[in-house]
């Protein structure tokens, strides 16, 4: 499901159009129609004009001038030429440490295999060398190496104290040398500073416009409400300033735990809608993880807690009930692959478009078993689609492993007398064991869909160990 924006996005959180760069080997009619390719490529790539090769001098010259900006060389053959310059005098290359991108045979979308001994010898002199199976193959290639580029540089950030496991402070930076993203720690207080600034015209303005068909009012308290959206106006003013791509709150471990009920559920939604990604708890390997989904597939992704039902005793301890599923529509021999999403009473702050009907309701913050529901605060209650397939993802801490799984949607189940865990979403994995074998925390990502294969490609393009269970 396509991710809804609310208008045009700044620049800064645009996936940027790749710039590719084609070379062809010697004047003569080339084995690629670039004309036609740049069409085929429009909004996702800028094709430069064609660098014709007129000697091993000149071709040594070309490569050492081309302009930082490009993401790729795209060498174009001559149709049964027998040598070529990448081949003969390959050193250039080696030296300007560009990524190579061999296209594949337009006409019959199948890869150039005369091209596989070129990307061996280039590979063997550490040259990035990628040849494309398929046109959509070579699309999302393209795609992957702009999110090289759009990730260098980049900001997320992180409010309140870090005293979680995915505490920034300690291992934040760990991203910012395989990926290019900088976690910048915030205190709560970076967001709340803005708050008496939020004229009440602009909270009315953000009711009026946003809060129509797409969010639906339930128990929310109007002094609540008011409250949720000045929070979301005030955390854009920082997001705005740091030029960041999103953002997360340590709710329980901060904002909760002090008596705070400014909590920032509304807020990720409508930042969401913004074109930012938000997640829960301040995860920002969760937050990341969003990066590389959202921007990459362009379709809606959301995150919550994972708990596998076989866990009947931590389930219990946590939730007062193992949620266990209904034994008559989910035999007993299929729960080891079954689990379910939980977060702060209902499934998780699910974006509007992610829901059977478009819609979410806005009710008071859910609490927890331990952390008791008291009227106050806004909360997302939502549901997923039934049937639908999901890839699950998790980026680790050290930003560089990426986990990779499918699994499906069964159902939205309302738990009666609950009011800690109102809701909950019941998945069936491929292999949750094996999921949960290599899993780097609770929190997972999900995205409607099976983008393995596309993930796998970034992931690969980025320089992620990427395991698929």
């Amino acid at each position: 499901m396509a991710r809804y924006l609310y208008g045009n996005p700044p620049d800064y959180l645009k996936r940027p159009p790749a710039r590719l760069q084609p070379i062809l080997a010697k004047q003569g009619k080339p084995n690629i129609d670039i004309d036609r390719l740049r069409r085929d490529l429009a909004g996702v790539a800028v094709i430069e004009e064609t660098l014709v090769v007129q000697s091993p001098e000149h071709w040594q010259k070309m490569i050492a001038g081309l302009d930082k900006s490009i993401d790729a060389i795209l060498p174009v053959s001559i149709t049964a030429y027998p040598t070529e310059v990448w081949n003969s005098h390959p050193q250039p290359l080696v030296e300007r440490k560009l990524p190579v991108l061999f296209w594949c045979l337009q006409d019959h979308d199948e890869p150039d295999f005369w091209r596989w001994s070129a990307r061996d010898l280039l590979r063997t002199l550490g040259i990035e060398v990628y040849l494309a199976r398929n046109h959509r193959d070579g699309i999302e290639r393209v795609k992957a190496l702009a999110m090289r580029r759009f990730l260098c540089n980049s900001r997320l950030i992180v409010f309140g104290k870090q005293n979680f496991p995915w505490n920034a402070d300690a291992v934040g930076d760990r991203m910012r040398k395989p990926l290019g993203t900088e976690i910048l720690v915030r205190p709560l207080e970076a967001f709340r500073r803005h708050y008496p600034a939020v004229k009440d015209r602009e909270i009315r303005e953000v009711i009026d416009q946003r809060l129509n068909q797409r969010y639906r009012l339930g128990t929310v308290k109007t002094d609540e409400l008011l409250q949720a959206v000045r929070t979301y106006l005030a955390i854009r003013a920082v997001l705005r300033e740091e030029k960041a791509l999103g953002f997360g709150v340590n709710c329980f471990g901060d904002l909760v735990i002090g008596n705070g009920r400014d909590v920032p559920c509304l807020a990720q939604c409508l930042l969401r809608e913004d074109g930012y990604i938000a997640a829960c708890d301040g995860d920002f390997a969760a937050m990341m993880t969003m990066v590389l989904t959202s921007f990459f597939t362009d379709e809606a992704a959301m995150m919550s807690n994972l708990y596998p039902v076989s866990y009947v005793g931590a389930l219990t301890d946590h939730f007062g009930d193992p949620l266990s599923p209904n034994a008559r529509r989910y035999a007993r021999k299929r729960w080891p692959n079954i689990a379910r999403l939980a977060h702060c009473g209902y499934i998780g702050v699910i974006s509007p478009e992610m829901t059977p009907g478009g819609s979410v309701v806005l009710n008071d913050w859910g609490g927890t078993y331990e952390i008791k529901r008291d009227g106050l605060g806004c909360g997302i209650d939502a549901e997923l689609v039934a049937g639908r397939p999901l890839t699950a993802a998790e980026l680790y801490f050290d930003g560089q492993r990426f986990l990779l799984g499918r699994a499906r949607v069964l159902e939205t189940t309302r738990h009666a007398g609950m009011p800690h865990c109102e809701s909950s979403a019941l998945l069936e994995f491929d292999d949750l064991p094996g999921f949960v074998e290599l899993i780097s925390r609770e929190h997972a990502v999900f995205v409607y869909g099976d983008h393995i294969e596309s993930l796998k490609l970034l992931g690969e393009t980025l320089g992620l160990t990427c395991k698929v269970v």
